[in-house]
């Protein structure tokens, strides 16, 4: 029998290309790889990867999924032009 300590969040059950929510950085993108114990996700549109921990990503919903998408296609809402 496995025994797991309440306080420990359970390793993310996102799977490579799904859409999910890293929660520390709030920012949504699509799970490209796992490795070394650590995941890696980008924009839907692309660009860079980001490195998370399993544990703070998660399935993302529809809305947070909208509004990422929304985020992405209006630069001048992140502040560059």
């Amino acid at each position: 029998m496995v025994s797991v300590s309440s306080n420990r969040k359970p390793a993310s059950s996102c799977a490579i290309g799904e859409l999910a929510l890293d929660a520390r950085q709030g920012r949504v993108g699509v799970v490209m790889d796992t490795q070394g114990g650590r995941m890696y996700l980008r924009r839907p549109e692309g660009g860079r990867e980001w490195e998370a921990a399993p544990q703070d990503v998660r399935p993302a919903t529809p809305r947070e999924a909208a509004e990422g998408a929304a985020y992405s296609a209006y630069p001048q809402q992140r502040g560059s032009v």
